[in-house]
């Protein structure tokens, strides 16, 4: 696979791998919102010390600080993270999610924005958040949900009226296209909802173990629609991992604001997860 070529890129290139707002508090305020919010809305306490894995351009870690937390953030590159511009002393350090820096137990929660999809080994990232939580303490996905019949569905009905406005007609694949986790082409989309409704039943029957599921990720930046995304990112396998690993349940797995996220949040579009630390009998 070429996650190891996609991680450089995320380490290395400025090419478009990561947001930017060009130093406008305002407009990034706007775009982070949501994600903010529902991490700031799940913390047990008043003040808690947050690390925002895969904060980019550090403008979530700044408006959690806003809010009134210690909030740390961590993102591969070494560049000075945007949101400097506006509080040259947030703490940024560059750091694999997948082996952090940080003690055992050093922080009341952990924040993962649109950044699990992009990691090579999920499971061991997700160890790891766990590793420096303390007892009590959170983990938060927000993300995409990749295996989404629900998106897949869209694309396949989006697809074939293209087709049938062109008199049968379909976008054919060309070594210039991307390639979605949802299909680019119409045969690619009808595939797709196959794969995506075959694992999305399997998962929800209880599948033990669990799997996370991997795909060849594209490369070519400007990256963007999580063409370059390595994991099919789910709620579901995080629900189950949570069950299936000692000392974690699942707090929440649906979107706060949305008055049907409870009972769609299967085939929604989304990954809006709460998972908690358990305390061991000695703590």
């Amino acid at each position: 696979m070429n996650t190891d070529i996609a991680q450089k890129y995320y380490r290395d290139s400025d090419a478009q791998v990561r947001g930017k707002f060009e130093a406008n508090a305002a407009e990034a305020a706007e775009y982070y919102r949501r994600y903010v919010e529902f991490v700031v809305n799940h913390l047990a306490g008043r003040r808690s010390r947050i690390l925002d894995i895969g904060c980019g351009s550090g403008w979530s870690t700044w408006l959690m600080r806003q809010a009134g937390h210690r909030a740390f953030g961590a993102d591969l590159h070494a560049q000075a993270p945007e949101s400097w511009h506006v509080d040259p002393e947030l703490p940024y350090v560059s750091a694999d999610g997948q082996s952090l820096p940080f003690t055992d137990a050093a922080f009341d929660a952990v924040g993962l924005y649109q950044v699990l999809e992009h990691v090579p080994d999920p499971e061991r990232m997700l160890r790891e958040c766990l590793r420096v939580l303390r007892p009590s303490g959170r983990l938060i996905v927000v993300g995409p949900h990749l295996l989404s019949t629900g998106v897949a569905l869209q694309c396949v009905l989006r697809e074939t009226w293209r087709a049938l406005r062109h008199g049968g007609k379909w976008t054919r694949r060309n070594p210039e296209m991307p390639t979605h986790p949802f299909g680019n082409t119409l045969p690619e989309t009808y595939s797709h909802l196959g794969h995506h409704t075959y694992h999305t039943l399997r998962k929800l029957m209880g599948e033990l173990p669990v799997k996370f599921l991997m795909r060849e990720p594209d490369v070519r930046p400007p990256f963007h629609a999580d063409n370059d995304a390595c994991y099919f990112c789910n709620p579901i396998d995080l629900i189950l991992w949570a069950k299936q690993t000692p000392g974690v349940r699942p707090v929440r797995w649906w979107a706060s604001d949305r008055r049907v996220a409870k009972l769609s949040w299967p085939v929604a579009g989304g990954t809006w997860v709460v998972l908690e630390k358990q305390p061991r009998d000695n703590e």
